[in-house]
């Protein structure tokens, strides 16, 4: 589209309405001029046909009678008058006996007609005796002509001449000349043209006028109004007289404008005020800084009280333990005056207890509190998890592979929870399998029928039997193994069970598929749609 037409409404809608109506009158004109050329033929065949007609009549009785001076009268009567008329009779011989052409006589109507339709269709009158029921068209010195065949019947009057046998002794051929006619539509065609156009240019002219004065000139004021207002004259007002669309346009325009300065205006005010505001909000700021500093020193000092607490936990059992073990022998490891002794082991395995307290309590600080149920996106939580325990799967040189459902299933739950017990499965998973041979596969998939999510995460390391699998949610519950590679990696007994309650906590289910040698899936569903927390396990 040319820009003078694209930068402009008027203009477009002068290009709308020009090709509008040019295609609109293009359509008239080819269906009147194919109409028209089409009508003007009927109209010959049909004038053709009348005088086929005519001249069979004014011969008959001559013919019947052998006068050739009136036949040929008759003939001459139609040359004369009727420009661009050739009739030919022929015999079944098709040898050319009367014309109104003389030098036609006696030659073969072949030498004449040289179309194949014609000459075919006499072949066939003279044979059979049915007269073809259509006119032919034919080129004849550069002339479109119609081609008219009517049978000159063996009638009674002509048995003394013909005899009896024949139907048809003979054809009349009439050859008309239509290039006047086409002639005649195209002239009508020509007029037709130029006055489309002259109408074209009227319709133009008196559309664009219209156009300039009642949409472009009233569309340019507004543009110029929404510079100005633009370039900070909010006092700008657009004239709107007009009751149609673009008197309210413009209405509408000074409205906004006259808000806008009365926005403008309060803004300045503010202004004047905002150094108060901001020292206002940066003391705000800086208590909610000071307050979220104290509340990160909080959240590190549970996390570092839960860490002292797992690590510390698993030697006090033990001193504990052995502190128990001496005071069961301790008639045989301290006899006689060595009761002293007995007291130590006494107040070593209290105090053992009072500090397993002290861990408990330290644990008790440090669990997390209540869900905070949202809306939370599945597949970016497992990826958020890998990424935390990423350094523990490189050391290990695992591969992990995600098969994660392509809907990215939303879940209600508490985000930092699922993340925690989805950690516990990651390294009860590490800590499975063999280093630089493990493989640990994490999927998602949505159950539309049962409105739930399901997570999997599956590890090819040493499995489990019956019997361990029958106690594995029990907290403190632990197979304990060790491997050279990973001799810290002893498990607490803490990470399964935790799993379990966080799952119960959602409204989940969990579920443990174990081999022992052949590895463990652990897989667990939470409701797709919100649920209450806590109703089912």
């Amino acid at each position: 589209m040319p820009n003078f037409v694209r930068k402009s409404l008027g203009n477009r809608i002068m290009a709308t309405i020009i090709v509008s109506i040019t295609l609109v009158m293009s359509v008239e004109i080819l269906l009147d001029l194919y109409f028209g050329k089409k009508d003007a033929l009927q109209l010959m065949e049909t004038l053709s046909m009348d005088l086929a007609a005519s001249t069979y009549s004014g011969i008959r009785y001559p013919m019947s009678v052998g006068d050739s001076g009136a036949v040929d009268q008759v003939l001459t009567d139609i040359r004369d008058k009727m420009e661009g008329i050739e009739v030919f009779i022929c015999d079944t011989n098709q040898l050319i006996t009367w014309s109104t052409h003389r030098d036609k006589v006696y030659t073969n109507i072949a030498d004449t007609i040289i179309n194949p339709g014609p000459l075919e269709a006499l072949s066939v009158l003279f044979a059979s005796g049915k007269a073809p029921k259509e006119s032919f068209e034919t080129v004849s010195d550069g002339k479109r002509h119609i081609i008219i065949i009517e049978p000159i019947l063996n009638e009674k009057v002509c048995f003394h001449c013909h005899g009896s046998s024949r139907k048809v002794i003979g054809g009349m051929i009439v050859k008309t000349n239509v290039e006047r006619a086409l002639l005649t539509v195209t002239a009508a065609k020509n007029r037709t043209i130029f006055t489309t156009i002259l109408a074209l240019l009227a319709i133009i002219v008196i559309s664009y006028a219209m156009i300039e004065k009642f949409i472009s000139r009233r569309v340019q004021r507004l543009a110029d109004g929404v510079k100005k207002v633009a370039g900070g004259d909010l006092d700008f007002e657009i004239q709107a007289r007009s009751a149609d669309e673009i008197g309210d346009l413009a209405r509408s325009f000074n409205t906004m404008t006259h808000e806008l300065k009365e926005a403008q205006d309060e803004i300045t005010n503010w202004t004047l005020t905002l150094e108060d505001l901001v020292e206002e909000r940066t003391a705000q700021l800086k208590r909610a800084q000071e307050n979220a500093i104290q509340a990160e020193k909080m959240a590190s000092m549970g996390r570092l009280a839960a860490i002292v607490a797992h690590e510390i936990n698993n030697p006090l059992a033990g001193i504990r333990t052995y502190a128990k073990l001496m005071l069961k022998r301790s008639g045989e490891l301290f006899p006689g005056d060595y009761a002293k002794y007995i007291q130590y082991i006494e107040t070593i395995e209290s105090e053992s207890a009072r500090c397993g307290e002290i861990v408990r309590g330290l644990l008790q600080f440090a669990r997390p509190t209540k869900p905070k149920i949202s809306s939370h996106d599945i597949n970016s939580l497992v990826q958020e998890t890998l990424r935390l325990v990423q350094h523990q799967v490189d050391l290990l040189n695992i591969e992990v592979k995600l098969d994660l459902a392509p809907e990215s299933p939303q879940v209600n739950c508490d985000d930092q929870k699922i993340k925690q017990a989805l950690v516990a499965l990651l390294l009860n998973a590490c800590d499975a399998v063999q280093s630089d041979t493990g493989s640990i596969v994490i999927s998602t998939q949505l159950l539309e029928k049962e409105e739930k999510v399901k997570i999997a995460v599956e590890d090819n390391g040493i499995g489990m039997d019956e019997e361990t699998r029958s106690h594995m949610f029990e907290p403190f519950f632990t197979t304990k193994t060790v491997s050279p590679e990973k001799e810290t990696s002893l498990n607490s007994g803490l990470g399964v069970s935790v799993v379990y309650e966080i799952v119960k906590s959602h409204n989940g289910t969990i579920e443990v598929e174990s081999e022992l040698g052949k590895g463990t899936i652990i897989t667990f569903w939470l409701p797709q749609d919100h649920a209450t927390p806590g109703d089912q396990g």
